[in-house]
């Protein structure tokens, strides 16, 4: 059975144009942490690295590659304390006889300046130290927070070791694959069934990216961490994937608010990528400050539709879209810009554009290649 929204996310009033489809806002209790039972303390994996392992009854214990720490048994895997606050599906964290290892990443401490905007990235070994099957994502970031990834890295990227915190080496224009976004303070990455999982292979790293901002004045004190669950063996048997479609090929001179531009792209999977019929379950958009209209469509039919530029809640689609290998997926923002000069593509919130379309999907070509993402220009 496919599991339910959560009741107590209450859905925002925004232009959501796809029949029966749901806008899910997490911030009805944005701020609210997370505990975990069991799984003792935290030990370290590497320069700058730290992690929190748990495991249910019965698991060996056992040394994740790169670290000094080992798998502590917990009871009953994580109990999620306000676990209304910020999902999508209907559901507690996975049961304790599906749950292979947890592991929790914390970046190190950073301060956010008054009046800046940051990005940070931090590099941790892969955890887990095999493929692993990720089934449940729980991150939280503090005050001043405005999205969080968590990159899948492969080798490919030279940036598979362990680093301590530090300055994106891209700013904030790193793309990679990624098993995690949040643009909330917390946040739950999980699926509609128990069978479905995003694949993390042996051989990649993960890196936690954030960007934060601090328009008051007086210094912040940052926090990031997140939680991952992965499936015991066999467990998973539909893998997913996120479709990343971003349009870095465009600049909005002066306009005024109450005539926004719209800037669309175009993209059509190349062949082979998907399979010939699949399902895309979650839509999502990300702009910037002077973004007021986000719209995704298929042969000219909106599926969906988002005016929120900071924090936009998750797009669950119901019933999920139905795709073929050839569907081409149209996305576009409607900017204004009331600043006298004309506004680039670029990192910042404040003072650049991005428009980027988000969907998940199920099921992948290739689980340990899961993430589609295009950077069109």
């Amino acid at each position: 059975m496919v599991r339910s929204l959560w009741v107590a996310c209450a859905a925002m009033a925004v232009g959501c144009s796809s029949g029966g489809a749901t806008s899910v806002d997490p911030r009805a209790d944005a701020s609210a942490g997370s505990a975990y039972s069991g799984g003792g303390g935290g030990s370290s994996g590497g320069p700058g690295q730290t992690f929190a392992t748990g495991a249910p009854s019965g698991t060996a214990n056992g040394a994740a590659p790169g670290s000094s720490g080992s798998v502590t048994p917990a009871d009953a895997g994580p109990v999620f304390v306000d676990a209304q606050a910020a999902s999508l599906y209907d559901a507690p964290p996975p049961d304790a006889a599906d749950v292979g290892q947890t592991v929790t990443l914390t970046a190190d401490p950073f301060t956010v300046p008054a009046g800046a905007e940051v990005y940070k990235c931090q590099v941790f070994a892969n955890p887990f130290g095999k493929d692993a099957d990720l089934t449940y994502l729980d991150g939280t970031m503090s005050q001043g927070s405005h999205h969080f990834f968590l990159f899948n890295m492969a080798p490919s990227t030279g940036r598979t070791q362990p680093t301590p915190l530090q300055d994106c080496p891209g700013g904030g224009l790193e793309f990679h694959p990624f098993p995690y976004l949040s643009q909330q303070q917390h946040w739950v990455v999980n699926y509609p069934e128990p069978t479905m999982g995003y694949r993390l292979p042996a051989q990649n790293a993960l890196m936690i990216n954030v960007h934060f901002l601090n328009p008051g004045a007086t210094a912040i004190q940052a926090s990031v961490t997140i939680t991952l669950t992965a499936a015991k063996p066999g467990v998973v048997t539909t893998h997913v994937g996120t479709i990343f479609l971003n349009n870095t090929f465009f600049s909005v001179p002066p306009t005024p608010q109450a005539s926004p531009q719209p800037y669309t792209k175009t993209w059509t999977p190349p062949p082979g990528s998907v399979p010939a019929n699949y399902t895309v379950f979650t839509s999502w958009s990300h702009m910037h400050k002077t973004g007021v209209d986000f719209q995704a469509s298929t042969n000219g039919s909106v599926f969906y539709e988002e005016k929120m530029w900071d924090s936009p809640p998750l797009h669950l689609h119901s019933p999920a879209l139905q795709m073929t290998g050839s569907t081409p997926i149209t996305w576009s923002c409607s900017y204004y810009n009331d600043t006298g000069g004309t506004l680039s593509f670029g990192e910042s919130a404040n003072n650049n554009v991005m428009c980027i379309y988000m969907g998940q999907y199920y099921p992948v070509v290739d689980p340990q290649n899961p993430d589609l993402v295009e950077i069109l220009n």
